[in-house]
């Protein structure tokens, strides 16, 4: 019987064909053969012309609004019959709010990372893209409970944008480098595992075939992420595995959920039709 995974991002990927592209292409060696990934980013048009999607991380509630399409589409995925979320995305957006709406596996990014990279090494390195992510992710890092095992999260110098990586799909030698010269020193500060703490990056390193540095591993985050969903797929379907509900992931009665949605519907339309004081 096949897997399928909805593959939720936090990008429009209809802005990042390169990107997509990659995700397609790398799902296709990672998963089984009789497992169906399908790619669904942020609907067109959610981020403003030029805005790169990891701007919008500094803005906490433009932010929290993107995320409501994550888990709504959670939902829609298990309606439509898939068998797991797989989020694409290193802030882990909603992933507690979606797995206590929906029965079906849900990953993320970073938790899979940080869970695969426990049984490959003990000194965990991630590597952002800015600042900004940085300090999400070690804010995410202590959350998890692994502040022991991340000895350092660092960012890329200078900073890059998911625009600029999204031409370097077709081959970037000086972005390999930069990432390669970075994550030198951190093997130097004693990082038994770099993890590329950035979807995008994450698809170039792949491209251009770097998995290890110095003789430590270069974590393939993404294809750590759909193999993780499918080993929850099947552990749910043999073992009858299934998500706990009497702590953080209780689920909401579905009337609950339609009621509160109908009033955010009507209290982000009232506020659009308020007249500004």
């Amino acid at each position: 019987m096949g897997i399928r995974i909805w593959h939720p991002s936090m990008t429009d990927l209809t802005l990042l064909p390169g990107y997509a592209g990659m995700l397609h292409d790398h799902a296709r060696r990672i998963c089984g053969a009789d497992t169906v990934v399908d790619l669904h980013g942020l609907a067109p048009g959610t981020y403003p012309q030029g805005m790169a999607p990891i701007e919008l991380v500094r803005y906490r509630w433009g932010e929290h609004l993107a995320f409501v399409q994550i888990v709504e589409n959670c939902m829609r995925a298990e309606r439509e019959g898939y068998d797991a979320v797989a989020i694409s995305c290193f802030l882990d957006p909603v992933l507690d709010e979606a797995r206590s709406v929906v029965d079906i596996p849900v990953v993320s990014s970073l938790e899979t990372a940080l869970l695969v990279s426990s049984a490959i090494g003990r000194a965990v390195g991630l590597v952002a893209i800015d600042e900004t992510m940085a300090a999400t992710l070690r804010e995410l890092v202590r959350r998890y409970g692994y502040g022991d095992r991340v000895v350092g999260v660092s960012t890329i110098d200078p900073p890059v944008t998911e625009f600029e990586l999204d031409r370097a799909f077709a081959g970037s030698p000086e972005l390999v480098e930069r990432f390669t010269a970075h994550a030198r020193g951190m093997v130097v500060g004693g990082c038994d595992v770099i993890i590329p703490a950035e979807g995008v990056v994450n698809t170039v390193l792949v491209r251009n075939k770097l998995d290890a540095v110095d003789g430590t591993p270069v974590l393939d985050s993404y294809g750590s992420l759909l193999a993780f969903a499918e080993m929850l797929v099947q552990l749910r379907r043999r073992s009858g595995l299934s998500i706990g509900r009497r702590g953080a992931y209780a689920k909401p009665p579905e009337s609950l959920v339609r009621h509160l949605r109908r009033m955010t519907i009507g209290a982000l339309q009232d506020s659009e039709v308020r007249p500004v004081p």
